[in-house]
């Protein structure tokens, strides 16, 4: 099994344009183009190319991404898990700042491995240079762990297909539409009720799915220009949920003046941290952090962008700005939200199990009909509806978009069936089907919107499972809650607890190990790195371990009727993490079979070809020796079962200069000196 990654750089390419009117890419030289066109011959060879500048995310776009996905069904439905959990508003708060501190702290360590990993030797450097790229977890995984070879891309690839996808939301959509059209609410309304059939609620989120799949198989343009118009409107949301609760104070406190009775805020905060009736087990406590994590996990959604973060424009500038003010925000207003909410609701109903705290909090802050005419009130009811839908339509669109590159880019490490098939870019219309991109004269860019389709139809075919598991996943139960709260909790704790202290474990031991120098290769101080990693880990080991102490006066998960056990979550994640493992083991397998009976040999390449963007000049590396930001153009992956002869040599896709000169090419470009650092290993990864 060989492993190749060989690196070239060029400087950042012209615009220009050809005899047929079609824009192209100048900038590279004879070597590149001949590469490239043996690529586009070879059956077992795709060629992903970066979007241009001109269809790169800017900051608005990518503040957009972070916004739909933070602003989900979590913001809603996360509260009334807490406050029942806790049964103290100042522990509830408390639990909020925790949550809080985990994803700044995460933003922290992601950023600081989004512009550190993984690393390339350029220019016959003994140091190597930090590219900015993405696909999740996974380049991280791969530097922390490159023994045994493949087994972090498998672990985590097998845990991020059944968990990365949209399920949870989907559904979350479907309550809100029939909520929103009085379908699935009473005048009551404790928490949704199964008046509305299972079936529609299956119907409107598949039709969900679907709708995010087709949208972004199709057009990249018009996914991203939607979501800009969702983040927007979530965005605006919620300081419209803000206003009209500060609203509803002024108007509370004006009443009770004139009563010369104490507001409900006063009331509520009279002693907010009373625990006499908080639960004495520390299980309660750990669900309720794992719940505060699931809506402000999504603070790493930038890392997530394309085959690369060259997609986001001047990325190593942009990048850390971005995300860490969007996420910065997101939880200033996510605090502000659960603060009104305690302030607001009675605090005997927002303690009480059962009710739906954000239901509670429009009828109050928006209904403003006093408590005895609030329950008849339908269009507070359809309000809380529509604004759940939006927030769950969001993260819909925005999380099919991302998850299905990072399903590709685990396609491109060679360990799925039909490797090719899902890391390859396609155009797709319903009259044509799927079609592969079309092949272009040499020195043509390839395409100027990729979209992973077969990704995305393995992250429909995954959603559609689930959705419908979920929902007819328990016969006995009176509606399809135990089942969702279930997948919650495993989405939560499996793909974001999980990885999340792996990252931070991972983080805290570089930066105290000294021979790994991460102080040198960071762009983050020493001392706010180490301070991040260890928040970061202690805010997700508490729930990674404290969520197995049974607590022994609550046999079930929060929410499920008492039909799932206490333990489900965490032992179906660990189930999956363990099918991990045996995936990987048959992978090796049955690489070893074919190697010893055929004398076939798995040849995974990929060879990326970078370009310097003089725009960001001063925007390189510290110490790199580059002016600009060196992002990556294309990149040439290769995955095939080669036969070799015994003292065959084996050698590259391309042969590679060493030491190449710095050439001038009829296109204005030039290209850097490189060390081709080529790594024949099982999985090795020689550029990290």
């Amino acid at each position: 099994m060989a492993s190749t990654e060989q690196q070239s750089v060029r400087s950042e390419p012209a615009s220009d344009t050809g005899e047929d009117g079609r824009e192209w890419r100048p900038g590279l030289d004879p070597h590149d183009q001949a590469r490239l066109a043996q690529a586009k011959s070879d059956p077992f060879t795709i060629v992903e190319e970066i979007p241009t500048k001109k269809s790169s995310l800017g900051w608005f776009s990518v503040s957009c991404l972070i916004f739909n996905r933070m602003i989900g069904s979590g913001v809603f439905n996360s509260s009334s898990v807490i406050y029942s959990n806790t049964q103290s508003i100042g522990v509830s708060i408390m639990i909020w700042l925790v949550g809080i501190s985990m994803a700044l702290s995460g933003v922290i360590l992601y950023i600081e491995l989004g512009l550190t990993v993984p690393r390339y030797r350029l220019g016959g450097s003994k140091e190597k240079t930090a590219v900015v790229r993405s696909g999740g977890e996974l380049p991280y995984l791969n530097y922390f762990f490159k023994l045994p070879r493949f087994l972090a891309t498998c672990v985590f690839g097998v845990s991020f297909i059944v968990f990365g996808n949209t399920s949870v939301n989907s559904i979350a959509f479907a309550l809100a539409i029939l909520q929103a059209t009085k379908q699935t609410a009473d005048e009551s309304s404790d928490e949704t009720s199964a008046a509305g059939s299972r079936e529609a609620v299956v119907c409107i989120a598949i039709a969900a799915n679907t709708f995010a799949c087709l949208l972004h198989s199709m057009s990249r343009k018009w996914g991203i220009r939607l979501n800009n118009l969702l983040g927007t409107l979530k965005l605006m949301m919620l300081f419209l949920i803000i206003i009209f609760g500060f609203n509803s104070l002024r108007l509370d406190n004006a009443e009770s003046k004139a009563s010369g009775e104490r507001s409900r805020a006063v009331k509520n905060f009279d002693d907010p941290f009373n625990t006499e009736s908080s639960p004495k087990h520390i299980y309660k406590y750990a669900e309720a952090v794992l719940f505060v994590i699931f809506p402000l996990g999504g603070f790493h959604q930038a890392n997530y962008v394309g085959l690369v973060l060259a997609e986001i424009r001047h990325p190593r500038r942009n990048f850390a700005v971005v995300s860490g003010f969007s996420v910065l925000l997101i939880c200033c207003l996510m605090m502000t939200v659960n603060t009104l909410y305690a302030a607001i609701i009675p605090k005997e109903t927002l303690l009480e199990r059962g009710h739906d705290q954000a239901l509670e909090y429009f009828k109050y802050a928006i209904g403003q009909l006093g408590p005895a005419k609030i329950a008849s009130d339908k269009h507070t009811v359809a309000i809380n509806g529509s604004f759940r839908a939006l927030s769950a339509m969001g993260n819909v669109i925005v999380f099919t978009f991302t998850a299905a590159r990072v399903k590709q880019e685990l396609a491109k490490e060679g360990v799925l069936p039909f490797s090719l098939f899902f890391a390859s870019s396609y155009s797709f219309t319903l009259r044509r089907g799927f079609q592969r991109l079309p092949q272009t004269r040499e020195g043509y860019q390839l395409h100027s919107s990729r979209a992973p389709a077969a990704a995305l139809a393995l992250h429909w075919a995954v959603t559609t499972v689930l959705i419908i598991g979920t929902v007819f996943g328990i016969k006995d139960a009176t509606s399809h809650y135990p089942i969702y709260y279930l997948m919650v909790a495993s989405y939560a704790y499996g793909l974001d607890v999980v990885w999340f202290a792996v990252i931070g474990i991972a983080m805290l031991y570089f930066r105290l190990w000294p021979g790994s120098r991460w102080r040198y290769k960071s762009p983050i101080p020493h001392a706010v790195g180490i301070v991040a990693a260890t928040v970061f880990t202690a805010t997700n080991a508490f729930p990674l371990v404290a969520i197995w102490i049974k607590d022994p006066e609550e046999d079930s998960l929060v929410k499920t009727e008492g039909l799932v056990r206490w333990f489900a979550s965490q032992t179906f994640v660990f189930s999956v993490l363990g099918a991990g493992v045996l995936y990987w083991l048959a992978f090796r397998f049955y690489v070893y079979q074919r190697k010893t009976k055929t004398g076939d040999e798995l040849e995974v390449t990929r060879i990326p070809i970078f370009w310097r963007d003089r725009s960001s000049a001063g925007g390189g590396e510290r110490g790199s020796g580059y002016e600009g930001e060196l992002l990556l153009l294309y990149e040439i992956i290769k995955v095939r079962w080669r036969s070799y002869r015994r003292g065959e040599e084996k050698t590259p896709m391309v042969a590679e200069p060493m030491h190449g000169e710095v050439r001038d090419s009829v296109a204005r470009s030039s290209t850097i000196p490189f060390d081709a650092n080529v790594a024949r290993m099982s999985g090795g990864r020689g550029t990290n």
